[in-house]
């Protein structure tokens, strides 16, 4: 939230977000202003506790700030969680206080993953639980969760996450725990979720959700053994790319969806439970100071359209003469009608022209992969040569490989033979060589002695 309402003591006053403050603006002749926190790097919510303004953020020191401001004006803080990781951003706030409970909704964002967003839940009630809800990838950055609390004190919720489609879930808070979700709806693009629960405990939703063309849809849960029950079928109130911020109110037993629309306020009514709407009728024309804030009192809060000054867009409950179409999507007027049909035509030659160049595409990659299917074949073969070449080619090797090694074991035989060769001729060598000194020393004898002694 950017903008809270409120009012004490017959005046009317409104926080609002700016440049990282948090400023109490007091409406009136005698208007003024406070700067109530200074640190604030986020968007805020506040409710009321006890008849004091309890107002949530996240700060520059990076902690979630549970801050009171009491009777006398002053601001008592709470640190309900610190981060220690610099990366971590907090936003988009919802704070609901019922009984002892504080509950605070967020968007976690860590910017070393940008695309990666988690819906988180803290509910205080002196310990602090935490709940993460829901893991969303590269969703908007329009809120993409609504929540509402019913008189029986039970939070419901809806929100959309972004898987192969986007989706826009329900789940509700029993007994400490989320519930199971339940699709609500499923789309190329859904914006803008919005709950409200009646005093019968029926849930109305709508949202804005892009196929073809943007429509403005609305469904609900009938109640039936709590927290159980069916979903009626969907029903389209409006089809325009203009459909901006819906909202739901239930007023004197009637259900008003309320919406922006080429800068005009739009309704469509109720008055059998949801069941049916009436065709939409322009409401007012949009003055720029109206916006979509939430209103709070010391019992109750709404999401309603409102000025700075804390008043209300008027609902004329007198609609005795509005006509009700279940089955029709047509419940415009004809210029609308037409209007819708103009932008259709548009959207369906757009895809036409987009169809066209998707096949030319197409063709242009059915041509591609046959080329490189072409390729693959060849490839194929020639994978399939080389395989039969490295089998001829290792057959060789291990002929080569054994006629080399049965060289090997001859130059091994060989290398024997020679040493055994040199071995006898040196021992023949030196055989002759004692006979040669042997014969020597007979000569030398018989010139001495005449004759050899053989006899010796």
């Amino acid at each position: 939230m950017d903008k809270v309402l409120f009012e004490s003591e017959g005046k009317k006053y409104y926080l609002v977000s700016a440049q990282n403050n948090i400023v109490l603006y007091k409406s009136g002749e005698d208007s003024s202003k406070m700067n109530l926190i200074d640190n604030a790097i986020s968007d805020f919510d506040a409710s009321f506790a006890d008849k004091n303004i309890v107002i949530i953020y996240f700060s520059k020191e990076q902690n979630i700030v549970l801050a009171t401001l009491n009777n006398d004006n002053k601001i008592v803080k709470k640190i309900l969680y610190h981060y220690n990781d610099k990366t971590i951003y907090i936003d988009n706030f919802r704070l609901i206080i019922c009984n002892d409970d504080v509950h605070v909704f967020f968007m976690e964002h860590n910017l070393s993953n940008p695309k990666k967003i988690l819906l988180k839940h803290y509910i205080s009630n002196g310990t602090l639980k935490v709940n993460e809800i829901a893991v969303i990838n590269n969703i908007q950055i329009k809120p993409f969760y609504s929540v509402a609390l019913d008189k029986f004190g039970m939070l419901h919720l809806v929100y959309v996450t972004t898987e192969n489609t986007q989706k826009i879930y329900y789940t509700t808070f029993i007994n400490n725990i989320w519930t199971l979700k339940t699709t609500v709806s499923e789309a190329v693009s859904i914006e803008y979720p919005n709950i409200k629960i009646d005093d019968k405990r029926n849930i109305h939703i709508c949202w804005v959700e892009e196929n073809i063309i943007k429509e403005l849809k609305y469904r609900k849960k009938i109640d039936g053994r709590w927290p159980k029950g069916s979903w009626d079928k969907k029903i389209t109130l409006s089809f325009s790319d203009t459909i901006l911020e819906p909202c739901i109110s239930i007023i004197d037993s009637s259900i008003w969806c309320t919406w922006i629309q080429q800068n005009t306020f739009y309704s469509a009514i109720s008055s059998d439970g949801g069941n049916s709407f009436s065709r939409p009728f322009k409401l007012a024309e949009k003055p720029s100071s109206y916006e979509l804030v939430k209103k709070i009192e010391p019992s109750s809060e709404k999401i309603t359209y409102a000025n700075q000054n804390g008043y209300e867009l008027l609902f004329d409950t007198d609609k005795n003469d509005i006509s009700y179409d279940k089955d029709s999507y047509f419940t415009f007027y004809i210029k609308e009608v037409q209007e819708y049909l103009s932008t259709l035509s548009k959207k369906i030659e757009n895809l036409q022209k987009e169809k066209i160049h998707l096949e030319r595409n197409l063709n242009q990659k059915s041509y591609e992969i046959a080329l490189k299917n072409r390729s693959i074949e060849e490839l194929k073969e020639n994978l399939k040569k080389f395989y039969e070449d490295r089998t001829k080619y290792t057959t060789k090797i291990d002929n080569l490989n054994s006629v080399c090694n049965n060289i090997l074991s001859e130059n091994e035989k060989l290398k024997k033979q020679i040493k055994d060769l040199q071995n006898k001729i040196i021992i023949l060598n030196s055989k002759l060589n004692e006979k040669a000194e042997n014969g020597t020393i007979d000569k030398i004898k018989s010139i001495f002695f005449g004759k050899s002694n053989e006899h010796l």
